[in-house]
């Protein structure tokens, strides 16, 4: 029996990971599918089952949830037959997915029953698989890359202009296809002065601030993040600058443990003095985070690569110095006090860290990315696809 669900219309939102799994693709959609429930819509989301002590399905009113598959691998081929039974039973009216797994079974079950279906592109790698994968591996990943701009998607939501012109030139999708609306930010939350004084004083008295000049690196250890260089760094900054104390704060990956041993190995071969202002912590939660952000001396982030990451815009948001790059997406999304370095390039960090010691910054102009704004284009874009 085909179930209407109270005749409101419904998304479906086909990602690898949600709630409460944290820092990938679910803090783009989180307000997404908030704001999309509060326009009166109900939503259905199909997710990876990454942790076994969720629920395989849940029912919130106007959000059902339904989890398959540990791994992305296995949640591509069990998501084929779960959507299948969705669409089976339910009224779509619309699918959004994102790259990469689970846009395949996104796209084929789609047209499969006639629904339109929307991808959220976070990044395009193409030849620069071939820096991050080894000889044969890189060819893989960019044949899978390329598979999936093959598919039938009625369109795409690209999260930057570089993002947006890689799929012009790299896979040639159509200007009418292809849609650049920036990711937002939470302004309010990302308000410096908002952080109270006790948040302040916690985080100071946790990591010793008061007594260090403090650089922070936080997020994802994988190598398009320049991570590497940045150890590399590490012997001489810490010998040039006695009074530096530097911080990371890593979230779950892939390369986290190999990042985290080679960490604690440099540490280990440090004079005792040295190593003892090296401080790895995992996994902060988000409001002692924001915290530690607002009161280190600066954050650096070597980027590689970038589609749009939330590193960048929330630290220049928070009026927080930063070191990164000047590639990919970035220049685009950051502003305020920026130190530009050059990409994969241990000497170029060590000149930038001098840099933002002696407050010599990079003029950018200042941009907002607001996540009101980001709700509206995105519910353009749904109408455009026939979503009412």
């Amino acid at each position: 029996t085909l179930c209407l669900w109270d005749m409101k219309p419904v998304v479906l939102y086909v990602l690898d990971y949600y709630l409460p799994h944290r820092w990938g693709v679910e803090t783009v959609f989180e307000q997404i599918i908030s704001r999309t429930i509060a326009s009166g819509k109900k939503v259905i989301i199909l997710t990876s089952h990454f942790d076994p002590n969720l629920p395989t399905y849940e029912n919130h009113d106007d959000l059902k949830i339904y989890r398959v598959g540990k791994w992305r691998i296995s949640f591509m081929l069990q998501a084929l037959f779960k959507w299948a039974q969705i669409l089976k039973n339910q009224q779509i009216d619309l699918i959004h997915t994102s790259t990469y797994w689970w846009a395949i079974p996104a796209s084929l079950l789609a047209k499969l029953f006639g629904k339109k279906v929307l991808i959220t592109v976070h990044e395009i790698f193409a030849q620069l698989w071939h820096q991050y994968k080894g000889w044969w591996k890189w060819w893989i990943y960019r044949m899978f890359e390329w598979l999936i701009f093959q598919l039938p998607f009625d369109a795409f939501h690209c999260v930057s202009l570089y993002t947006f012109n890689s799929l012009r030139l790299v896979y040639a999708i159509p200007d009418e296809k292809n849609h650049c609306i920036h990711n937002g930010v939470d302004l309010s939350f990302r308000d410096p002065n908002l952080v109270k004084t006790e948040e302040k004083n916690q985080i100071s008295e946790l990591f010793h601030l008061q007594w260090f000049w403090n650089l922070l690196y936080f997020g994802h250890t994988g190598i398009s993040k320049g991570i590497d260089q940045l150890i590399i760094a590490l012997p001489e900054l810490l010998q040039t600058y006695p009074d530096l104390q530097f911080i990371f704060n890593f979230i779950p990956a892939k390369r986290g443990v190999k990042i985290r041993l080679q960490l604690q190995n440099l540490i280990d071969t440090l004079p005792s003095d040295q190593g003892e202002r090296i401080r790895l912590h995992f996994w902060l939660e988000k409001s002692e985070l924001r915290a530690l952000i607002s009161q280190v001396d600066g954050v650096i982030a070597p980027s590689l690569s970038e589609g749009f990451w939330s590193v960048h815009s929330e630290v220049c948001q928070m009026q927080i110095p930063l070191i990164t790059t000047r590639i990919a997406s970035i220049p685009e999304v950051v502003s305020g006090k920026v130190v530009f370095i050059a990409p994969k390039s241990p000497e170029s960090i060590i000149q930038g860290v001098k840099k933002l010691k002696n407050q010599t910054f990079d003029p950018v102009s200042p941009k907002v990315f607001d996540r009101t704004v980001q709700y509206h284009l995105i519910t353009s874009l749904y109408q455009k696809l026939g979503l009412k």
